[in-house]
């Protein structure tokens, strides 16, 4: 024990230090300053000793007059004077452009400047202030303190874009999340409302999900879930909302899309779906899937609300409520289709024209359209 407190604390130092990426961007137009890595540079003697220490320390310096990579990475910390008469666009620079938008950057200053002057400096882009006579203790605890600043910055935002990936995207499949979808689906609802445009939804179910999961796995039913998906993206326009609703249910909002729309669209993605070989582990897949159809009708308004149906559009009060009840009851029309083309015995076309109650509806629905695929005696992947 006594061996281990005996150590050199100062041969620990440089090993407990991150290894910073340093960029100096120096303001010389009447030199050529080329990128050098880790080397030496006809310097003022301020940048050159801090490039020196940093050196030393173990940290990876450049050298440029231009924002550069460093060691083919975004430089963590970047060092500029303070002093130069240059310096405000130095900063503007540094902070618009790649690779150093997101840099830590550090303005060598004199021991004494107004504070207008630092003001200014800050307003620039500078994030933090470094005498230019500070010892060289100080010069390394603030490139490791600005290092572990953009470190931390950097997890954080990777990790805001992780868990708005999580929110938008359902990981099994890769199509949207219920949650986002309806978020999207109600600003394309409020849209069509607001312009009468034409607005479809499809709904496509697996059949008998748990069965198959039952007898043939778990992962089998997860590769159906991630084929269907893909197969419906790739008939599918970019315009088109595409998510998974349920565990074996999938929403389509067609934007810009008539009854009939959603018909085509409905026959090509049935097809794709019974011309895809349905096997996994070298065993085949009795899969099949329902569809059901139906359109909106531009000024319809439903009391009946179902609870996740959320509004997080733009719209605000009465006119928010309106769409979300519109958007539910285009829901509502596609999922009663589908249960008419789930419980058809495989009828190859089920209409199912729908009839306002006054108690619940204050608007006329839609028609809805409700199918079963593949049509009577055929089975996908058999």
């Amino acid at each position: 024990m006594n061996e281990l407190f005996s150590l050199d604390n100062d041969a620990l130092v440089p090993a407990l230090r991150p290894a910073a990426r340093v960029l100096l961007m120096l303001d010389e137009p009447e030199e050529k300053s080329g990128l050098q890595l880790n080397g030496r540079a006809r310097l003022a003697a301020t940048m050159k000793r801090i490039s020196e220490i940093a050196v030393e320390a173990g940290h990876q310096v450049a050298f440029s007059p231009v924002p550069v990579l460093v060691d083919n990475e975004a430089p963590e910390v970047v060092l500029v004077d303070g002093n130069s008469r240059h310096i405000v666009e130095t900063l503007q620079t540094a902070r618009s452009e790649e690779p150093t938008v997101h840099s830590t950057i550090i303005a060598l200053i004199p021991a004494k400047m107004r504070d207008e002057l630092l003001e200014a400096l800050r307003a620039a882009g500078a994030d933090e202030f470094l005498s230019i006579d500070a010892p060289n203790f100080e010069v390394l605890s603030r490139l490791e303190a600005a290092t572990s600043l953009y470190r931390h910055t950097a997890e954080i935002s990777a990790l805001r874009d992780q868990l708005g990936r999580q929110i938008r995207v359902d990981d099994l499949t890769g199509v949207m999340s219920r949650r986002f979808f309806f978020q999207q689906a109600h600003r394309e609802c409020s849209r069509s409302r607001r312009y009468g445009a034409k607005l479809s939804c499809i709904m496509i179910e697996i059949d008998h999900f748990k069965s198959l999961c039952a007898t043939f796995g778990d992962q089998a039913g997860e590769a159906v879930l991630r084929n269907v998906a893909t197969i419906i993206g790739q008939w599918t326009r970019d315009s088109d909302l595409v998510a998974r609703f349920t565990e074996s249910k999938f929403a389509l909002l067609l934007p810009e899309t008539n009854i009939d729309g959603a018909t085509r669209a409905q026959d090509k993605i049935t097809m794709a779906l019974a011309s895809h070989q349905w096997n996994f582990d070298g065993r085949d897949l009795p899969v099949t899937v329902s569809i059901g159809e139906a359109e909106l009708q531009p000024g319809a308004t439903f009391r009946r609300v179902a609870g996740d149906y959320i509004s997080e559009g733009d719209e605000t009060g009465e006119a928010a409520l309106s769409t979300r009840e519109s958007l539910a009851g285009l829901l509502e029309d596609a999922d009663a289709a589908l249960f008419v083309a789930r419980k058809g015995a495989r009828m190859p076309d089920v209409f199912v024209p729908y009839t306002p109650v006054p108690e619940v509806i204050l608007g006329l629905r839609p028609r809805a359209k409700g199918r079963k695929t593949p049509p009577a005696n055929t089975d996908l992947g058999s």
